[in-house]
Protein backbone atom coordinates (compact mmCIF):
# COMPACT_ATOMS: atom_id res chain seq x y z
CA UNK A 1 0.00 0.00 0.00
CA UNK A 2 1.16 3.33 -0.82
CA UNK A 3 0.75 5.30 2.41
CA UNK A 4 1.86 8.96 1.03
CA UNK A 5 -1.60 8.44 -1.24
CA UNK A 6 -3.11 7.08 1.12
CA UNK A 7 -2.71 9.62 3.94
CA UNK A 8 -3.25 12.33 1.46
CA UNK A 9 -6.54 11.31 0.39
CA UNK A 10 -7.19 10.77 3.96
CA UNK A 11 -5.88 14.70 5.06
CA UNK A 12 -7.82 15.66 1.98
CA UNK A 13 -10.92 14.65 2.92
CA UNK A 14 -10.73 15.46 6.33
CA UNK A 15 -9.87 18.99 6.14
CA UNK A 16 -12.34 19.40 3.30
CA UNK A 17 -15.07 17.99 4.88
CA UNK A 18 -14.48 19.95 8.13
CA UNK A 19 -14.74 23.75 6.27
CA UNK A 20 -17.65 22.14 4.71
CA UNK A 21 -18.94 20.98 8.45
CA UNK A 22 -18.13 24.93 9.84
CA UNK A 23 -19.32 26.40 6.11
CA UNK A 24 -22.62 24.49 7.15
CA UNK A 25 -23.38 25.30 10.93
CA UNK A 26 -21.85 28.92 10.17
CA UNK A 27 -24.72 29.20 7.71
CA UNK A 28 -27.12 27.56 9.53
CA UNK A 29 -27.75 25.40 6.98
CA UNK A 30 -27.96 21.49 6.55
CA UNK A 31 -24.56 19.81 5.01
CA UNK A 32 -26.80 17.65 2.95
CA UNK A 33 -27.01 20.25 0.75
CA UNK A 34 -23.71 19.57 -0.69
CA UNK A 35 -25.30 16.37 -1.83
CA UNK A 36 -26.67 16.35 -5.52
CA UNK A 37 -26.69 13.02 -7.21
CA UNK A 38 -27.85 14.44 -10.76
CA UNK A 39 -24.51 17.11 -10.23
CA UNK A 40 -22.90 13.82 -9.23
CA UNK A 41 -24.14 11.71 -13.02
CA UNK A 42 -23.40 15.09 -15.08
CA UNK A 43 -19.37 15.53 -13.49
CA UNK A 44 -18.47 11.48 -13.42
CA UNK A 45 -20.52 10.26 -16.22
CA UNK A 46 -19.75 13.32 -18.66
CA UNK A 47 -16.20 12.72 -17.80
CA UNK A 48 -15.87 9.31 -18.39
CA UNK A 49 -17.91 9.15 -21.77
CA UNK A 50 -16.02 12.20 -23.05
CA UNK A 51 -12.89 9.77 -22.25
CA UNK A 52 -14.46 7.17 -23.83
CA UNK A 53 -14.59 9.43 -26.93
CA UNK A 54 -11.34 10.61 -26.66
CA UNK A 55 -9.42 7.03 -26.56
CA UNK A 56 -9.73 3.58 -27.10
CA UNK A 57 -12.64 1.80 -24.93
CA UNK A 58 -9.95 -1.17 -23.54
CA UNK A 59 -7.56 1.98 -21.93
CA UNK A 60 -11.08 3.59 -20.61
CA UNK A 61 -11.63 0.06 -19.24
CA UNK A 62 -7.87 0.09 -17.74
CA UNK A 63 -9.22 3.04 -15.44
CA UNK A 64 -10.19 0.77 -12.70
CA UNK A 65 -6.88 -1.56 -12.64
CA UNK A 66 -4.84 2.06 -12.44
CA UNK A 67 -6.51 2.84 -9.54
CA UNK A 68 -4.79 -0.48 -7.94
CA UNK A 69 -1.71 0.62 -9.38
CA UNK A 70 -1.77 4.21 -7.64
CA UNK A 71 -2.51 2.40 -4.40
CA UNK A 72 0.36 -0.03 -4.51
CA UNK A 73 4.14 -0.35 -3.71
CA UNK A 74 6.56 -2.51 -5.91
CA UNK A 75 7.39 -3.78 -2.59
CA UNK A 76 11.05 -3.73 -3.45
CA UNK A 77 13.89 -1.04 -3.76
CA UNK A 78 16.38 -0.22 -6.36
CA UNK A 79 18.64 -1.95 -4.20
CA UNK A 80 17.41 -4.69 -4.31
CA UNK A 81 17.33 -5.26 -7.91
CA UNK A 82 21.23 -4.49 -8.07
CA UNK A 83 21.31 -7.41 -5.33
CA UNK A 84 19.55 -10.13 -7.52
CA UNK A 85 21.73 -8.89 -10.79
CA UNK A 86 24.64 -9.09 -8.19
CA UNK A 87 24.06 -12.42 -7.10
CA UNK A 88 23.69 -13.02 -11.12
CA UNK A 89 26.71 -12.32 -12.38
CA UNK A 90 28.16 -14.14 -9.62
CA UNK A 91 26.66 -17.50 -10.75
CA UNK A 92 27.26 -16.70 -14.51
CA UNK A 93 31.14 -16.85 -13.51
CA UNK A 94 30.47 -19.88 -11.86
CA UNK A 95 28.81 -21.75 -14.86
CA UNK A 96 25.96 -22.42 -16.86
CA UNK A 97 24.74 -25.29 -14.56
CA UNK A 98 24.94 -22.59 -11.38
CA UNK A 99 23.63 -19.84 -13.78
CA UNK A 100 20.09 -21.63 -14.19
CA UNK A 101 19.84 -22.45 -10.61
CA UNK A 102 19.96 -19.31 -9.86
CA UNK A 103 17.64 -18.27 -12.31
CA UNK A 104 14.87 -20.73 -11.06
CA UNK A 105 16.25 -20.49 -7.40
CA UNK A 106 14.99 -20.22 -4.15
CA UNK A 107 12.93 -16.95 -3.88
CA UNK A 108 14.85 -16.23 -0.30
CA UNK A 109 17.80 -15.74 -2.11
CA UNK A 110 16.64 -15.08 -5.71
CA UNK A 111 14.20 -12.44 -5.75
CA UNK A 112 13.04 -11.35 -9.23
CA UNK A 113 10.18 -9.21 -8.85
CA UNK A 114 10.48 -7.84 -12.38
CA UNK A 115 10.48 -9.91 -15.75
CA UNK A 116 12.82 -7.51 -17.35
CA UNK A 117 15.76 -9.28 -15.12
CA UNK A 118 14.50 -12.64 -16.12
CA UNK A 119 13.67 -11.93 -19.47
CA UNK A 120 17.33 -10.44 -19.92
CA UNK A 121 18.81 -13.30 -17.93
CA UNK A 122 17.04 -15.65 -20.53
CA UNK A 123 18.55 -13.68 -23.26
CA UNK A 124 22.12 -14.54 -22.08
CA UNK A 125 21.30 -18.81 -21.43
CA UNK A 126 20.31 -18.13 -25.40
CA UNK A 127 23.18 -17.01 -26.05
CA UNK A 128 22.11 -13.41 -27.78
CA UNK A 129 24.68 -11.40 -28.59
CA UNK A 130 25.29 -8.45 -26.79
CA UNK A 131 23.95 -5.61 -28.91
CA UNK A 132 21.25 -7.89 -29.96
CA UNK A 133 20.19 -7.91 -26.01
CA UNK A 134 20.76 -4.17 -25.45
CA UNK A 135 18.06 -3.43 -28.70
CA UNK A 136 16.06 -6.26 -27.23
CA UNK A 137 15.14 -4.85 -24.24
CA UNK A 138 15.50 -1.13 -25.28
CA UNK A 139 12.41 -1.70 -27.46
CA UNK A 140 11.04 -3.38 -24.30
CA UNK A 141 11.67 -0.35 -22.02
CA UNK A 142 10.40 1.54 -24.92
CA UNK A 143 6.90 0.01 -25.36
CA UNK A 144 6.48 -0.02 -21.70
CA UNK A 145 6.87 3.53 -21.50
CA UNK A 146 4.61 4.00 -24.60
CA UNK A 147 1.45 2.17 -22.44
CA UNK A 148 1.90 3.87 -19.25
CA UNK A 149 2.07 7.21 -20.80
CA UNK A 150 -1.18 6.43 -22.12
CA UNK A 151 -2.61 5.44 -19.32
CA UNK A 152 -1.45 8.49 -17.38
CA UNK A 153 -2.98 10.36 -20.46
CA UNK A 154 -6.49 9.01 -19.81
CA UNK A 155 -6.47 9.63 -16.22
CA UNK A 156 -5.37 13.60 -16.64
CA UNK A 157 -7.67 13.56 -19.73
CA UNK A 158 -11.04 12.92 -16.96
CA UNK A 159 -8.90 15.80 -14.67
CA UNK A 160 -9.54 17.90 -17.82
CA UNK A 161 -12.83 17.19 -18.98
CA UNK A 162 -14.70 17.45 -15.24
CA UNK A 163 -14.61 20.84 -14.60
CA UNK A 164 -15.66 21.35 -18.22
CA UNK A 165 -18.79 19.13 -17.38
CA UNK A 166 -19.32 20.85 -13.86
CA UNK A 167 -19.64 24.10 -15.54
CA UNK A 168 -22.06 22.05 -18.30
CA UNK A 169 -24.06 20.80 -15.02
CA UNK A 170 -23.95 25.06 -13.62
CA UNK A 171 -25.20 26.16 -16.86
CA UNK A 172 -28.53 23.36 -17.13
CA UNK A 173 -29.12 24.59 -14.09
CA UNK A 174 -29.45 28.21 -14.36
CA UNK A 175 -31.51 27.44 -17.51
CA UNK A 176 -34.06 25.86 -15.37
CA UNK A 177 -33.55 28.39 -12.38
CA UNK A 178 -34.19 31.41 -15.14
CA UNK A 179 -36.72 29.69 -16.91
CA UNK A 180 -38.99 29.27 -13.74
CA UNK A 181 -38.34 32.85 -12.75
CA UNK A 182 -41.30 33.89 -14.66
CA UNK A 183 -43.80 31.19 -13.49
CA UNK A 184 -46.32 32.45 -10.77
CA UNK A 185 -45.78 31.23 -6.92
CA UNK A 186 -47.62 30.52 -4.25
CA UNK A 187 -48.28 32.72 -1.18
CA UNK A 188 -46.27 30.72 0.59
CA UNK A 189 -43.21 30.89 -1.65
CA UNK A 190 -40.16 32.88 -1.13
CA UNK A 191 -39.23 33.80 -4.35
CA UNK A 192 -35.63 35.27 -3.24
CA UNK A 193 -35.05 31.75 -0.98
CA UNK A 194 -36.37 29.78 -4.46
CA UNK A 195 -34.10 31.22 -6.74
CA UNK A 196 -31.25 31.24 -3.93
CA UNK A 197 -32.08 27.25 -3.35
CA UNK A 198 -32.05 26.64 -7.27
CA UNK A 199 -28.59 28.57 -7.79
CA UNK A 200 -26.72 26.55 -4.89
CA UNK A 201 -27.61 23.46 -6.36
CA UNK A 202 -26.71 24.57 -10.23
CA UNK A 203 -22.90 25.60 -8.57
CA UNK A 204 -22.90 22.35 -6.49
CA UNK A 205 -21.46 20.70 -10.25
CA UNK A 206 -18.41 23.25 -10.12
CA UNK A 207 -18.33 22.13 -6.73
CA UNK A 208 -17.66 18.18 -8.34
CA UNK A 209 -15.53 19.26 -11.07
CA UNK A 210 -12.76 20.82 -9.54
CA UNK A 211 -12.97 18.39 -6.52
CA UNK A 212 -12.59 15.37 -8.91
CA UNK A 213 -10.14 17.38 -11.01
CA UNK A 214 -7.83 18.54 -8.73
CA UNK A 215 -8.14 16.01 -5.72
CA UNK A 216 -8.68 12.74 -7.30
CA UNK A 217 -7.53 13.21 -11.13
CA UNK A 218 -5.23 15.29 -11.94
CA UNK A 219 -2.93 13.95 -8.59
CA UNK A 220 -3.61 10.42 -9.78
CA UNK A 221 -2.34 11.21 -13.15
CA UNK A 222 0.79 12.68 -11.74
CA UNK A 223 0.95 9.68 -9.41
CA UNK A 224 1.37 7.38 -12.74
CA UNK A 225 4.29 9.82 -14.39
CA UNK A 226 5.84 9.33 -11.14
CA UNK A 227 5.97 5.82 -11.62
CA UNK A 228 6.32 6.07 -14.90
CA UNK A 229 9.81 7.77 -14.47
CA UNK A 230 10.56 5.53 -11.29
CA UNK A 231 10.72 2.58 -13.88
CA UNK A 232 12.80 4.27 -16.62
CA UNK A 233 15.47 4.15 -14.02
CA UNK A 234 14.21 0.70 -12.58
CA UNK A 235 14.95 -0.34 -16.49
CA UNK A 236 18.42 1.50 -17.24
CA UNK A 237 20.06 0.02 -14.54
CA UNK A 238 18.54 -3.53 -15.15
CA UNK A 239 19.77 -2.86 -18.99
CA UNK A 240 23.57 -2.03 -18.02
CA UNK A 241 23.44 -4.93 -15.08
CA UNK A 242 22.35 -7.80 -18.17
CA UNK A 243 24.69 -6.06 -20.39
CA UNK A 244 27.31 -6.62 -17.28
CA UNK A 245 26.41 -10.24 -16.69
CA UNK A 246 26.33 -11.40 -20.21
CA UNK A 247 30.51 -9.95 -20.18
CA UNK A 248 31.19 -12.29 -16.76
CA UNK A 249 31.89 -8.80 -15.25
CA UNK A 250 33.23 -9.57 -11.48
CA UNK A 251 30.09 -8.91 -9.00
CA UNK A 252 31.94 -6.37 -7.10
CA UNK A 253 32.48 -4.32 -10.37
CA UNK A 254 28.77 -4.88 -11.00
CA UNK A 255 27.37 -3.30 -7.91
CA UNK A 256 30.24 -0.24 -8.38
CA UNK A 257 28.43 0.22 -11.49
CA UNK A 258 25.13 0.04 -10.80
CA UNK A 259 25.35 1.69 -7.15
CA UNK A 260 25.55 4.90 -9.64
CA UNK A 261 21.49 4.69 -10.07
CA UNK A 262 21.22 4.16 -6.05
CA UNK A 263 20.57 6.97 -3.55
CA UNK A 264 23.92 7.39 -1.25
CA UNK A 265 22.17 5.69 1.35
CA UNK A 266 21.03 3.00 -0.25
CA UNK A 267 24.24 1.66 -1.40
CA UNK A 268 26.45 -1.16 -0.39
CA UNK A 269 30.04 -1.21 -0.37
CA UNK A 270 32.23 -4.45 -1.13
CA UNK A 271 33.08 -4.84 2.54
CA UNK A 272 28.88 -4.84 3.08
CA UNK A 273 28.79 -8.36 1.10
Amino acid sequence: MNLGTLIGLLLGTALIGTAAFLGAAGSNQPISQLGDLNSLLIVVGGSIAATAVAFKMKDVLRLFGLLKMIFKDDGFTLGDVVDDICDLAAAQRSGRKEFEAALQGNPQNMKFRLHMVNDGAELILGGTKQEDIESIMENMEAFREQRELQEMNVMKSLGVYAPAFGMVGTLIGLVFMLGGMGQETGPDTNPQAAMGAAMATALLTTLYGALFANFLFLPFADKLKGKNEDKKVQSALITEGILLIGQKIHPLQVREKLNAYLPPKMRKKPEDE
